[in-house]
């Protein structure tokens, strides 16, 4: 009887033993479940506000390039030395192209988020975040070094007429001088200031801008079939 008691006592035993631990794994497995959701949650979070960084940036690009085409034409002119006199005194700008050009901002905040949650990128590890990482460490270097270039050319430009040229205080205002209507026809310096520019804001800083809007629609598309 005793042998019979005991035995029925360690099969009881066990089997709470074995419904504890199969509680212990269902909660571990609810639990992992949950922590799964949540690491999607966070990075669809994130991959959202990367696309909207996306688009404000896509729309500071195409209202820079709104604002400078009208200026390329006048700069062609310039460099092919096909202004005249009358061309400086009848366009109001002219005479003022080297002074100011647009800084585009990039969002970053996306990447930041990115940047903040990299262990759950790098343990969900994809594709797309692979491309978002080589998307932004390619443009913002190639971008930040080519508005590098044109803000020093831009200062040593500001900084030679402000040293140098009596029409300075007419330049920064924007009014019209006849001495410095005289500059930009004749001067050779002034030539070779127009051409470097030309080259370092237009080849070079909005040609990388153009190619970031391009990558930049690729990457949404991607991000939107990742969030849908």
């Amino acid at each position: 009887m005793e042998k019979n008691k005991t035995g029925k006592y360690f099969k009881y035993a066990i089997g709470e033993i074995v419904l504890v631990v199969i509680g212990i794994l269902i909660a571990l497995q609810i639990n992992n479940w949950n922590e799964a959701r949540k690491l999607q949650n966070t990075i669809k979070s994130v991959y959202s506000i990367i696309k909207t960084d996306l688009l404000s940036d896509i729309k500071n690009i195409d209202m820079a390039f709104t604002e400078m085409s009208p200026r390329d034409s006048i700069f062609k002119r310039v460099i092919n030395r096909q202004m005249t006199k009358d061309d400086y005194e009848n366009c109001n700008d002219c005479s003022f192209i080297l002074y100011g050009f647009p800084d585009i901002g990039l969002n970053n905040r996306g990447l930041k988020l990115f940047e903040d949650n990299r262990t759950a990128f790098d343990s969900h590890q994809d594709s797309l975040s692979i491309d978002i990482s080589d998307f932004y460490a390619y443009f913002n270097t190639e971008i930040g070094v080519a508005l590098e270039e044109v803000e020093i050319d831009y200062s040593d430009n500001y900084s030679y007429f402000k040293n140098n040229k009596s029409w300075f205080g007419d330049y920064i205002n924007s009014v019209k001088n006849d001495e410095l209507t005289n500059y930009v026809l004749t001067s050779d310096d002034y030539m070779n200031r127009v051409r470097s520019f030309y080259r370092l804001f237009y080849h070079s800083y909005l040609g990388h801008l153009k190619d970031y809007k391009e990558n930049a629609l690729d990457m949404i598309e991607k991000i939107n079939k990742k969030i849908e």
